[in-house]
């Protein structure tokens, strides 16, 4: 059962004065009141210092700690544990907004679901542009496996980390610089850590072109997560992929564009074959098994028939989908977009365009069923 003074919400920074105000705000704004506010800055070179300190002096609940040279996220994340006084920390980046019943609800859901290492909740994206997309993370352990095939299978803004916990697994690796979260996620896993997650949206993530997973994602970002896949599919099916077998699966979801039709298909097929070889002793429901490869795979489909939408090859967009109905049997969508590719671009363009309107439109329905707040004006 969670006590007074037994979170600490931790915020790295480096160079975020743009962002700050917002995201400083929306903490010291939570309706849950008592907490630590642990913020670790990573040797700016701008004004977030000084803007830190400025809100120190009227909130004694900030704690500022400023590394002597700049040491990268991960390392500041793991120098933020060990200085946290909570037995949770809680998550948010410096450019990010919490809602203001972010804590709230994270402890109202260890109040009613008991102690637990990990607490996910939901997201929403936002740009220049407004609301994004939702995300939730899985709700049971077996899901969590398997997302964590191929990806993150946990939302790492807005998380509760028991810091015993993630001490005890030895924290975020220093071998990862931007996928440390998804090593960590799959590291609880792989020692039957105890996870949940929150069905509520707490949070809004910051998309922009100058984060760091945009600026790296084909580059350091990619061999990161294809190294942790590879570790996670050894845990899971005891296959020893190669570095170039796990880089071309996760190519096949991050760099729809950057693959030719062989070796994505090949990526496929590994894909395919991880999943032919899960261990029977992991006890996994068959159909959870079936639901998360096709979901899988036809991510892998869309992401690339969406990249050849964008360079107006409706070809292309034909035989991926004809190929993904192939694999995966049914699916409206793809029947859909094989039908679309023998009219003229703008047909497709359009769907383009839907698609974004959808997922806008569902992010505003989440926040008004959830009586959540957002303006415009507050997320520039």
């Amino acid at each position: 059962m969670l006590k007074d003074n037994s979170i600490t919400v931790l915020m790295t920074v480096y160079n975020a004065q743009g962002y700050l105000d917002k995201s400083i705000q929306s903490v010291l704004n939570q309706t849950y009141r008592d907490f630590e506010f642990l913020i670790i800055d990573d040797g700016s070179r701008d004004e977030s210092v000084e803007k830190i300190k400025a809100y120190q002096k009227v909130d004694p609940r900030i704690v500022l700690y400023i590394n002597s040279k700049n040491i990268g996220q991960t390392s500041s994340l793991n120098r933020g544990f060990e200085l946290a006084r909570g037995k949770y920390v809680a998550r948010i980046d410096a450019d990010d907004i919490a809602f203001a019943h972010w804590l709230q609800s994270q402890v109202d859901f260890l109040k009613k679901n008991g102690d637990v290492d990990v607490l996910s909740a939901g997201l929403v994206t936002f740009g220049e542009k407004g609301l994004g997309k939702v995300y939730f993370s899985p709700f049971c352990r077996q899901d969590l496996l398997l997302k964590a095939i191929i990806k993150s299978p946990l939302n790492h803004g807005s998380a509760f980390i028991r810091k015993d916990a993630i001490l005890n697994i030895g924290a975020y690796s220093n071998n990862y610089k931007i996928a440390a979260d998804y090593g960590v996620w799959t590291n609880f896993l792989r020692k039957n850590g105890s996870i949940a997650s929150n069905p509520n949206i707490v949070m809004a993530i910051r998309m922009h072109a100058d984060s760091e997973s945009e600026k790296n994602r084909l580059t350091q970002a990619l061999k990161e997560i294809a190294e942790i896949s590879g570790q996670h599919v050894q845990f899971l099916t005891g296959m020893d992929l190669s570095e170039e077998e796990s880089l071309l699966m996760c190519r096949a979801h991050y760099d729809e564009g950057g693959l030719n039709r062989q070796d994505f298909l090949r990526a496929v097929e590994i894909h395919k074959n991880v999943y032919a070889s899960l261990k029977r002793d992991l006890n996994l429901n068959k159909k959870k098994v079936r639901f998360w490869y096709k979901k899988q795979v036809r991510t892998f489909f869309l992401r690339r028939i969406y990249w050849y939408i964008l360079q107006h090859k409706r070809i292309e967009v034909r035989a991926a989908a004809q190929e993904c109905l192939r694999r995966t049997g049914f699916s409206p969508v793809f029947v859909g977009l094989f039908i679309l590719s023998f009219f003229p671009q703008l047909f497709l363009d359009f769907i383009l365009k839907t698609y974004n309107f959808i997922h806008t439109v569902i992010a505003q329905v989440f926040m008004m069923e959830r009586k959540i707040p957002l303006l415009k004006r507050s997320i520039r």
